[in-house]
């Protein structure tokens, strides 16, 4: 299959998985059905912890059989957590049950997505434009969804339900893309092809992490780095702490996630650039802790200049882990990165929770932003002695 053409239907894919309207609206959703912040948190939490359970299990699924097959599979899963939350009324064993699924859709869908992609370019030999190709796919997720929360926050203003509803086709539709989402492992001969059992690839996984300190740093950074993928959840309830109407939430979603497409796109750039690894988290926490200090709409500037300026050092952590992955256990190695990943998401999503519950979700923000500030004092101290997640990949820099 030509490069170019599965790369239409990969984005295509990673466009349509996202395009969700529900987003403008699920936690607004919860909060009208009688659920607190801290229950809103504590399904924040089960979500990530069900994500973590299924990670590594799934990556293994992924390197074992055909990827094409669990992406296929991910939307229409997927697509069960808002059916579920349209009958659920006011009931959290039903939400819970809901963010399940969808943790579990997720999780056929990461690993198994990132190296497929990275399997297709290095078969066209461009694996060192995989930092760029990470770049699009990340924009493309967050053009859908910032085009599902202003479509769906402007139906969700006449009716939250309508929204959930209008959330299933393009699940479907995804599915049907992910048909032209060949595998090329299955392409190869019986003798070229992995035997590698279900379990050998966590064995594969755990030896690889022992043995490259890359890839533990690596996981340590997008690990602590992660709370930008815990915050945004919260994003619709800091629209309604700051007094903005619901059908604001789409245009101002709109304008965050269009920075951080842009940054996304634009991360490939700061290859190379050592220092982007502590400086741009720590712009980012200087900006998030002035959002969280007042309750102007004025606020919403340095929320945006901190999710625009965060987002390309982790595209650029993600790209050096790729390249310093295997290739027989790629999906279980990476799920093994998402799964700790995962795990730090819980925690921070409770963390921010008790924060807010007791503060107030605007201080919240405020709090994540000395967070941050700390995490990029870390990451500057191990720049020091050369570790930098963005630093060139070992690939473009012999070229």
């Amino acid at each position: 299959m030509p490069l170019r053409r599965f790369l239409t239907a990969y984005y295509a894919y990673v466009f349509l998985i996202d395009f969700m309207l529900g987003y403008a609206i699920y936690a607004v959703w919860f909060e009208v059905s009688g659920l607190g912040v801290w229950e809103i948190a504590l399904l924040f939490a089960i979500w990530a912890g069900i994500a973590a359970a299924f990670e590594v299990p799934s990556g293994a699924l992924s390197d074992r059989f055909d990827r094409r097959w669990l992406l296929v599979a991910a939307p229409v899963i997927k697509a069960g957590t808002f059916l579920l939350w349209v009958f659920a009324e006011s009931s959290f064993a039903w939400f819970a049950l809901g963010f399940g699924m969808w943790s579990f859709a997720m999780a056929l869908v990461s690993g198994s997505k990132e190296a497929l992609l990275y399997e297709h370019l290095d078969a066209a030999g461009r694996a060192d434009d995989y930092d760029r190709a990470l770049g699009a796919d990340r924009a493309a997720a967050e053009l859908s969804v910032g085009l599902a929360i202003l479509i769906g926050a402007i139906v969700g203003h006449f009716s939250l339900e309508a929204t959930l509803w209008l959330t299933l086709p393009p699940l479907a539709l995804s599915a049907i893309v992910a048909c032209w989402l060949p595998d090329l492992r299955r392409g190869r001969s019986e003798g070229d092809a992995p035997r590698t059992g279900y379990f050998g690839h966590f064995a594969n996984a755990f030896a690889e992490f022992k043995r490259e300190p890359d890839l533990r740093f690596l996981t340590l950074y997008l690990m602590f780095g992660t709370v930008f993928g815990v915050i945004e959840e919260f994003d619709p309830l800091y629209f309604l702490a700051l007094g903005l109407p619901i059908w604001s939430f789409g245009v101002i979603g709109g304008i965050v996630i269009g920075a951080k497409a842009w940054a996304n796109l634009a991360a490939h750039r700061f290859a190379g650039f050592s220092p982007a690894s502590w400086l741009f988290p720590l712009i980012g926490g200087i900006m998030l802790t002035l959002s969280g200090v007042g309750h102007s709409p004025w606020m919403l500037v340095p929320l945006v200049i901190a999710y625009l300026v965060t987002a390309p050092a982790t595209i650029l952590a993600e790209a050096r882990f790729q390249s310093a992955v295997g290739d027989e256990s790629r999906a279980t190695t990476t799920s093994a990165m998402i799964f700790f990943y995962c795990v730090t998401g819980i925690a921070m999503c409770l963390a921010f929770g008790a924060i807010a519950e007791l503060a107030g979700v605007i201080p919240a923000y405020g709090w994540s932003g000395v967070y941050l500030t700390g995490f990029a004092i870390w990451a500057w101290s191990r720049a020091r002695r050369g570790q930098s997640a963005t630093r060139a990949l070992e690939s473009r820099a012999e070229l």
